[in-house]
């Protein structure tokens, strides 16, 4: 492996490229589809702002074939703005940066960035091979900022309030229980067409057989069209991020896809856990989705499951039992 500081690194430009700044390659790859993500994790001191985007092109001819050959140009030519777009950034970067270093194998290249120190602002660029031979590109923007307020301890109550009274504010709101329930020693499938699964981990020898029951409600938010179902989930994204960093709650983590301008969020979920040295518990999920005819919130209490399941089409579905799949009434007849 070679290592050097980027300023002995020969810099050079990259006249093939079309953004300038971090901001702008983000936009264009959210308007190209691309999604890539945002978390915002709350620790004891701190509060840790991260954009990435992963991208992997399966590098085969079995890939392009007549049913995704168009997919795989897509994909290959959003890989492409990426790699040759990061790569300028990255060494126009090198120039100013606090502190910079490439890492350089016969498979990979990999630059690490401080790009500030106050706040400290790290740029993570990786391209390389995987096992399989495929091309991978990783980029990783982090903002790390020091808590404006003493960070709460993990409690939902925050959050709670936050989503009581966004509902409060909205007009004609249903609301319906949800639960998810395990038997004792029935496994989670291998692979499941409806689910996302998640286990609660209780130290080494963790019983991932156990009984388990998840409650929750299911909020829905009648909308006319997709725009005010945009409108309602920006809205409710930065209530939460403004609630995460003025008043930060230790373990929670917000996670949203990206928009243009780094600053226009969409709510993916945010997570609440205590992490104790032998025993990591998820306490409090919130998911949403949105549609042209309604705006769809999911509030799960997790505290006392030893594992659980949420189904990643939640909205349609009102309770399972094991494997099996109870769906809204109004969602039988699409099943």
């Amino acid at each position: 492996m070679s290592i050097a500081s980027c300023t002995q690194h020969d810099v050079t430009e990259t006249p093939d490229h079309e953004v300038e700044t971090l901001a702008e390659l983000f936009d264009s790859l959210a308007n190209r589809g691309a999604a890539p993500s945002h978390a915002l994790y709350c620790y004891r001191d701190s509060t840790i702002d991260e954009y990435t985007i992963f991208m992997v092109l399966e590098d085969t001819m079995q890939m392009i074939n007549k049913d995704n050959r168009e997919w795989y140009r897509h994909a290959a030519d959003n890989q492409s703005f990426l790699l040759r777009n990061a790569t300028y950034l990255v060494e126009k970067l090198c120039k100013t940066a606090a502190e910079s270093y490439r890492y350089s194998t016969p498979d990979s290249v990999d630059y690490s960035i401080t790009i500030e120190k106050g706040p400290k602002k790290l740029l993570m660029f990786r391209h390389f091979k995987s096992e399989r031979d495929n091309d991978c590109i990783l980029l990783c923007y982090t903002i790390k900022r020091p808590t404006k307020a003493m960070p709460k301890p993990c409690d939902p109550k925050p959050v709670q309030t936050l989503l009581k009274q966004f509902l409060a504010e909205q007009k004609d709101v249903r609301q319906y229980p949800v639960h998810y329930e395990w038997e004792e020693g029935v496994p989670f499938p291998n692979e499941g067409e409806f689910y996302n699964a998640f286990t609660r981990y209780s130290g080494r020898g963790a019983n991932c057989l156990a009984a388990s029951l998840v409650t929750g409600t299911h909020y829905i938010i009648p909308v006319k069209g997709n725009k005010q179902a945009d409108e309602l989930e920006n809205e409710l994204c930065n209530r939460m991020i403004r609630l995460s960093t003025e008043q930060p709650v230790i373990g929670s983590v917000l996670q949203t896809s990206v928009r243009p301008g780094l600053e226009k969020k969409r709510l993916q979920r945010y997570l609440l856990s205590s992490i104790g040295k032998e025993q990591r518990q998820m306490v409090y999920q919130l998911k949403t989705m949105g549609f042209d005819n309604a705006f769809h919130i999911l509030e799960l209490n997790t505290a006392n499951a030893p594992r659980f399941t949420i189904p990643l089409n939640w909205w349609t579905i009102m309770r399972t039992h094991n494997t099996r799949i109870f769906y809204r009434e109004e969602y039988k007849d699409h099943i």
